[in-house]
């Protein structure tokens, strides 16, 4: 039968092969040509099949890279998240360290200190000391020895450390010890350890919220393999509990993986956990030595990858599925190389800033704190503009009414003109004629004290400018004055003080591109710094002198055409610096101010803002007993 089909398919392609005449000739003909036709259709089979294969398999392995490489950057996010969080609160304690107060070593003196920044960074829940023999008191009242604890341990031998969560002695609460060694003051080695306990709930969110795909979930392990946080509380030890480390565990797989996580390894493997495949994504901390996973059921990740086999299982049966599968796949992997080009991307851009992050954790205090001020600024300002709108808005309403009833007692004193007695001694009592003469002027008061808190909370809400976080053009002038307004009371004469005058000279300025609330930022410390200079310099000379010669601080504007920058003068004639202030005036940690009036940070927050922020420049220029000039030079439009 097959033959017969075959004969009736080739007599259609070409009668002449089945022609009476010459058959032997023929049926030769048809044979050599039947061969060649398979051969053909054989190598072309082959050729296409193996060329299938090989894409599926291409495919496949990028695809499957590619959609475990999202799972791995993910669990990367996760880590960044606790990292970053870890930085700011060892950076809290290790400036903590170096504070003349705790430096001293006299607890009584330290106690109510370190119990006000418990209160101020809330994360915290105690602060303790420890001396170099391990003995240790804290704010709340406990005396313990920490000798064979982890993080006095690596303290005490000059590590800033985030130890292994561990059951608080004092709070009997399981908590994170962050911990920093506080310098000696002749002596190489720490005079002491300066800890501070944190609860581990910021972790506990990070792996909460850290998921890929139904079913999937994350955890995190300290350096001993054992669950810090995971899905499953009864894995996390507790004070009535201690936690198996998953190093002891009956599944040989998550023994495995556990052991690579404890030597601080990177990788996404597939193992079956509580009887289900699943791909597990791992990478360490960089501010513990922590590791934390993310779990992948091993459909949320292959999904994908159903329909390229189900094409492939078709391509082995079909030549003309074959060609077009082949075809398909061509395209599938030109889109995959599409997408792993910008998976790679997108990963250096995250390792890129990484490392910005990486470089900006000395001043994660700072921002935090300036960030919470704008906030808490924009806030006021919005709370205090609602009902100064709503007064002044009525005030112009009730001119007109009391005017319409001042009116109107007026026509009744013409219409009658003699009142009653009782009237009579009312008016006399009230003194209409001065009710009369003053409500206006009262009414007129009103609307310019509104009119001025009016000016005020709009000066607040531009120099916070929260609504601005990326780089716009802005007029520079409108910043100086915004931050002039909020100074405005350091400005003004008090019975202890003199006025500080302030002399603008401002240039035809362009709109600048640039951060408008980090630049007002720069202007603000600065401005602060000026009137602290002033207000010490004005103690040391007398009225005459203050009279001839006044404090002042002058404000001058320009442009540099040959730059193409903006040059913002601010001058003082304060007490001015000698040169080795000068010199240090911007390095992190450096003040001439007594404790408690400042870190150090502001300064070279501006230097980080204006030079990294901005590729500008920032110089200084003083002389002692002569004042103090900055020279600020920003860029007409970025050059980031």
């Amino acid at each position: 039968m097959m033959l017969k089909l075959r004969k009736s398919w080739l007599k259609k392609i070409n009668p002449r092969w089945y022609a009476p005449t010459n058959k032997n000739y023929y049926s030769l003909k048809l044979r050599s040509q039947n061969l060649l036709l398979l051969s053909i259709v054989v190598i072309l089979s082959i050729s296409i099949s193996a060329t299938a294969i090989t894409s599926y398999k291409i495919v496949k392995g990028l695809l499957l890279d590619s959609l475990k490489e999202q799972a791995l950057l993910k669990t990367r996010q996760g880590q960044d998240d606790i990292d970053n969080w870890l930085a700011l609160r060892k950076t809290e304690i290790k400036t903590l360290a170096n504070s003349v107060v705790v430096r001293s070593l006299d607890w009584p003196v330290m106690e109510p200190y370190l119990q006000s920044e418990v209160k101020r960074l809330q994360p915290f829940l105690l602060m303790a000391l420890s001396a170099p023999d391990g003995a240790l008191i804290n704010t709340q009242g406990g005396y313990t020895n920490v000798n064979d604890r982890e993080f006095f341990q690596r303290s005490i031998a000059g590590e800033t450390v985030a130890a292994d969560p561990i059951i608080g002695r004092t709070t009997n609460q399981l908590q994170i010890q962050i911990s920093s060694p506080i310098p000696a003051k002749t002596d190489t080695k720490p005079a002491g350890v300066l800890m501070g306990g944190i609860p581990i709930n910021r972790v506990v969110e990070v792996i909460g919220n850290l998921h890929q795909g139904k079913g999937s979930y994350a955890f995190a392990l300290n350096s001993q393999g054992v669950p810090i946080a995971h899905p499953n509380r009864e894995l996390i030890g507790t004070p009535e509990k201690a936690a198996q480390s998953f190093l002891k565990s009956p599944n040989r797989r998550l023994v495995e993986i556990t052991q690579q996580m404890v030597a601080k390894r990177t990788n996404i493997e597939l193992a079956q956990l509580d009887g289900k495949w699943s791909y597990v994504a791992y990478t360490p901390l960089r501010e513990a030595n922590w590791s934390v996973a993310l779990i992948v059921p091993q459909e949320n990740i292959e999904s994908p990858l159903q329909a390229l086999n189900l094409l492939a299982t078709v391509l082995g049966g079909l030549l003309l599925v074959g060609l077009i599968g082949a075809w398909r796949q061509l395209q599938l992997y030109e889109q995959i190389s599409d997408r792993a080009f910008v998976s790679n991307q997108q990963a250096q851009e995250l390792s890129k800033t990484l490392k910005e992050l990486q470089n900006t954790q000395a001043q994660l205090i700072h921002t935090e704190k300036m960030s919470s001020l704008g906030q808490l600024v924009a806030g006021v300002a919005h709370e205090i503009n609602n009902p100064a709108n709503f007064i002044h808005a009525n005030l112009n309403h009730a001119s007109v009414y009391s005017k319409d009833i001042l009116d109107l007692l007026k026509l009744y004193e013409q219409t009658y003109p003699n009142p009653t007695p009782e009237i009579s001694d009312r008016a006399q009592d009230l003194d209409i004629e001065f009710l009369a003469e003053d409500l206006p002027k009262l009414m007129t008061s009103m609307q310019v004290g509104t009119k001025r808190i009016r000016q005020i909370v709009l000066s607040l809400r531009n120099f916070s400018r929260l609504d601005e976080a990326d780089m716009k053009f802005v007029d520079i002038h409108e910043g100086l004055d915004n931050t002039l307004m909020i100074l405005n009371h350091r400005l003004t004469a008090t019975p202890d003080r003199s006025e500080i005058q302030i002399v603008k000279k401002y240039g035809d300025l362009p709109l600048v591109e640039c951060y408008a609330g980090q630049l007002n930022q720069v202007f603000m410390n600065i401005l602060v710094n000026a009137i602290d200079a002033l207000e010490e310099a004005s103690e040391k000379r007398s009225f005459e002198n203050l009279k001839t010669n006044p404090i002042q601080i002058k404000l001058q504007t320009q442009i540099d055409k040959l730059s193409h920058c903006a040059i913002v003068q601010i001058y003082d004639n304060g007490i001015g610096m000698c040169e080795d202030v000068k010199q240090r005036v911007f390095d992190h940690m450096f003040t001439t101010r007594p404790v408690g009036k400042g870190i150090g940070l502001g300064m070279a927050i501006a230097y980080q803002i204006v030079v990294d922020k901005h590729r500008g420049t920032i110089e200084v220029d003083s002389t002692p007993g002569c004042g103090t000039e900055f020279t600020i030079r920003i860029p007409l439009t970025s050059k980031n």
